[in-house]
């Protein structure tokens, strides 16, 4: 939550309209927020599987006890699970997506995420209708090495 919190703060202040429509508008927050999901998906790649026994997926023949990593982003973003998918839109409605997995491997905390994220986006733009980024966006370090994908740090002026 920690990560998506700071991710999705940095997109709204990339978009200035986004930032205004959820500082009052709850079911705009709510569509920003499984669109941020989508997208920045923290939790870019699933715990690893291993293949019972020999299986064709997609033409391609995975053998048994092959290890299998499935890559949630790129899944979010595939074009023929959500059109245009590799483009955030702030008002996008989402047809579901995998940040928090699927099946019996979805993230148990996934509502309470959902939840803390509808509540923090509009508290934070309507505590600091100011606030913009102190440094310039390309200036921003992004973790490499981490499960959880995320920014170092997100420098912000909170008034104008």
């Amino acid at each position: 939550t920690a990560s998506m919190l700071a991710l999705g703060s940095l997109v709204l202040l990339q978009d200035p309209d986004a930032f205004a429509r959820i500082a009052h508008d709850e079911a705009a927050a709510a569509t920003f927020v499984e669109e941020a999901l989508r997208y920045l998906t923290v939790v870019q790649l699933a715990f690893p599987r291993f293949a019972r026994e020999d299986v064709e997926i997609a033409g391609v023949l995975i053998p048994k006890g092959d290890m299998v990593l499935c890559s949630l982003s790129g899944a979010n973003r595939d074009a023929a699970f959500t059109p245009d998918g590799g483009r955030f839109d702030a008002d996008r409605r989402a047809s579901g997506h995998l940040a928090f997995g699927y099946g019996i491997h979805r993230c148990i905390g996934a509502e309470l995420a959902r939840m803390e994220l509808r509540a923090a986006f509009p508290a934070l733009v309507r505590r600091f209708p100011e606030m913009r980024l102190a440094v310039p966006a390309e200036e921003l370090a992004f973790r490499k090495l981490s499960i959880v994908y995320g920014v170092e740090s997100l420098p912000v002026r909170l008034r104008g």
